[in-house]
C-alpha cells in the first residue's frame, strides 16, 4: 500500500488534486483499519468457496492476475434470504479486490488486474431479487471509494437481457474511468473470446471464457489462490 503505483491511483482518481486525493486516501485508511482489509486475503472463506467460487489462477500476457467469477454459480438470493448479502457476499467481493491488488503487486509490481464475470444463467430469482441489489451497489461503491483503478478491464460475458436493469442501476455510481473499463458481451463466444484473447493467451483461458483451455474443473473447480 506504500508503493508509488498505489498512491498514483489515488491522484488519478481525484484528477491529480493532491488535497482531495489525500482526503480520500485518509478515509480509506480508516476504513481499512476498521474492517481489517489487510487481512482479507488470509480470511477463512471456506464456507463460501464451494457455493460462491472465484478463480485467481489465470494470468494475462504481462503476468497480471485475471480474476474469473462464474457468477451463474452464485446463489445471491440464498444469502439475501439469510440476511447476509453484504456481510458474507459483500465481504467476499472486498476479498476479490484486496486479493487481486496484493497478488498483482507481488507478481508484477503493478497495481491493476482484470476481472471477468461469466453471467450465463443470471436470473431474476437467483440474482436480481430485491434483497440481491445491495450486493451490486456495495461492490461498486467500495470499488470507487477504496479500490480506484484496481481493474484495468472489467468484463461481463454471456450476459442475458435480465442483467441490464442491474447494469443501469450501478452505472451512475461508476467513475468515468470505470465505465470506460467496463464491457458487457452477450452469448457470442467468438466475439468475447477474441477480445479477451487480446490480453490473455488462449491456452491460459478456460473454454467457457473464450479460450482453448479445456482442463476439467471437477473437484478443483475455481480453485482459490490466495496471496502467499
Amino acid at each position: 500500500m506504500k508503493s508509488d503505483a498505489y498512491l498514483i491511483k489515488w491522484l488519478k482518481a481525484k484528477k491529480f488534486d493532491v488535497n482531495e486525493a489525500k482526503e480520500a486516501l485518509d478515509k480509506t485508511l480508516v476504513w481499512r483499519k476498521e474492517t481489517g482489509a489487510d487481512n482479507l486475503p488470509y480470511e477463512d472463506f471456506s464456507k463460501l468457496d464451494k457455493g460462491y467460487p472465484i478463480d485467481f489462477t489465470v494470468r494475462d500476457t504481462s503476468g497480471r492476475p485475471v480474476i474469473l467469477i462464474p457468477f451463474n454459480d452464485w446463489n445471491v438470493r440464498r444469502k439475501a434470504l439469510e440476511g447476509k448479502v453484504v456481510s458474507d457476499l459483500g465481504r467476499r467481493m472486498d476479498f476479490i479486490e484486496e486479493n487481486a491488488a496484493q497478488l498483482t503487486y507481488n507478481l508484477t509490481g503493478d497495481s491493476t488486474s482484470m476481472l471477468i464475470a461469466d453471467l450465463n444463467g443470471f436470473s431474476l430469482t437467483k440474482h436480481s431479487c430485491i434483497g440481491c441489489i445491495p450486493l451490486y451497489l456495495n461492490f461498486v461503491r467500495h470499488h470507487e471509494l477504496h479500490y480506484p483503478y484496481s481493474f484495468y478491464k472489467l468484463y461481463g460475458i454471456n450476459a442475458p437481457a435480465v442483467v441490464l436493469p442491474i447494469i443501469r442501476l450501478v452505472t451512475p455510481l461508476m467513475t468515468e474511468s470505470t465505465r470506460d473499463a467496463f464491457h458487457i458481451f452477450g452469448h457470442d463466444r467468438e466475439e468475447f473470446g477474441k477480445r479477451l484473447c487480446e490480453t490473455i493467451a488462449p491456452e491460459n483461458l478456460p473454454f467457457r471464457y473464450g479460450g482453448t483451455k479445456t482442463a476439467k474443473l471437477g473437484k478443483d473447480k475455481m480453485k482459490l489462490l490466495a496471496v502467499n
